[in-house]
């Protein structure tokens, strides 16, 4: 009875060392499961959170690559364009090309022709410069002409001009005492005696003269060169008919206008003296239109 009971205790014993060595396994277990729980919802979160940004990344790398796949596209599209439009060149210059043959082959014939007519050409050439050569001497030879006609017709025209300007003849000075009654007086060759001076002249042109209206002025001037009686106005002198060159104005001793008409005009200047003159030579100029045409010198004792 005692070993039974015995045996029933160390059984119970046992059966209660298994049952206590199964709730601390149990517990340990619990332990290291609550452990690892927590350790797996840490992992589980940061797995989250790394799969949400991989999300994100691929939400990014995706819009890039749709992005990219855009940009492709268009490339894809230049460059069929580019490819058609190249076959397009390739075509035209193809075609271009063949023109380009097909004239070089008609230059070729055309090169063939145009040698021959060159020689032609060259032969004309030659028969062209000799006769440019002969032309080239009678241009010389006309040039010559030329510039004797030319000189002539400078001689011609001065003598025209020579031939169209007034002409003063037949100069004639006389000298006059009034207070001698019986004796000559005129011609009178005493200075001091001398009251009046007359001189006259005639006025002519040719056919080549202009008619009209000519202004005759006379310049008188005593022995020192000085003029007598100076006019108040003046007169230009001129010194050629073509030019302005060389005008200037003068007094003078006296004018007339006179109408010329193709005709002879005898002009008469009558200068009364207040004073006896001084002996010496008095020297008269006659101006028609303000160009010198004579002078005359009168001498006196």
């Amino acid at each position: 009875m005692n070993e039974e009971t015995k045996s029933g205790q160390n059984k119970l014993k046992i059966a209660l060392i298994v049952v206590a060595a199964l709730l601390l396994l149990s517990l340990i277990g619990n332990i290291i499961y609550m452990g690892r729980s927590s350790r797996l919802a840490d992992d589980k979160e940061a797995l989250r959170s790394e799969v949400g940004a991989l999300e994100n990344e691929k939400a990014l790398q995706n819009e890039r690559i749709a992005t990219k796949d855009g940009i492709i596209d268009d490339l894809n599209q230049r460059m069929t364009l580019l490819v058609e439009e190249h076959e397009e060149v390739v075509r035209e210059k193809d075609v271009r090309i063949a023109q380009l043959n097909r004239r070089a082959n008609a230059n070729a014939n055309d090169l063939k022709a145009q040698v021959e007519q060159n020689k032609v050409l060259q032969t004309a050439k030659e028969a062209m410069e000799h006769d440019m050569e002969a032309l080239q001497i009678e241009l010389s030879e006309a040039r010559q002409e030329m510039d004797a006609l030319a000189v002539a017709y400078e001689q011609l025209w001065e003598q025209t001009r020579e031939a169209a300007a007034m002409k003063v003849y037949n100069v004639f000075a006389l000298t006059k005492w009034e207070r001698w009654l019986c004796a000559d007086r005129y011609h009178v060759s005493k200075a001091r005696r001398v009251d009046h001076s007359f001189i006259r002249f005639e006025v002519d042109g040719t056919v080549f003269t202009e008619t009209g209206s000519k202004m005759i002025h006379l310049l008188l001037y005593n022995p020192e060169g000085e003029l007598l009686y100076p006019s108040a106005s003046q007169f230009t002198m001129v010194e050629t008919y073509d030019t302005d060159a060389g005008l200037t104005q003068s007094h003078y001793t006296a004018v007339h206008e006179i109408n010329y008409a193709h005709e002879p005009v005898y002009v008469e200047f009558n200068i009364q003296h207040d004073k006896p003159l001084r002996p010496g030579t008095y020297l008269a100029e006659i101006y028609v239109d303000g160009a010198l045409k004579r002078t005359h010198e009168m001498t006196l004792e």
